[in-house]
């Protein structure tokens, strides 16, 4: 199966060799050369995509590792134990902004 590849484009800076930005279209990295011609030229890229794996899902489970669950018996909820120690108000004053 043919693969095809997607180009982009890049807007790099001849002085520094830093790039400016991605372009998906080549008219928009035109426009952006147009904004500074002495100084921006235009690079073609491909994208390439990875690696496609296919996986391929059981139509069944497998029946060999059965396990059976036993009902447990129901345990009384647990009461919330009430705290006597209780945060003391501080002497602050409050912050208003």
């Amino acid at each position: 199966m043919k693969y095809q590849s997607e180009d982009y484009f890049s807007v790099v800076n001849k002085k520094t060799g830093r790039k400016i930005c991605d372009c998906s279209d080549e008219i928009d990295a035109l426009m952006m050369v147009s904004f500074d011609p002495q100084n921006r030229i235009i690079t073609r890229n491909q994208f390439l995509m990875g690696q496609v794996v296919d996986i391929e899902i059981p139509k069944q489970l497998p029946t060999n590792e059965i396990v059976v669950a036993q009902k447990e018996t129901k345990k009384p909820p647990k009461q919330l134990k009430e705290y006597k120690n209780k945060l003391t108000q501080s002497d602050l004053q409050p912050v208003i902004l």
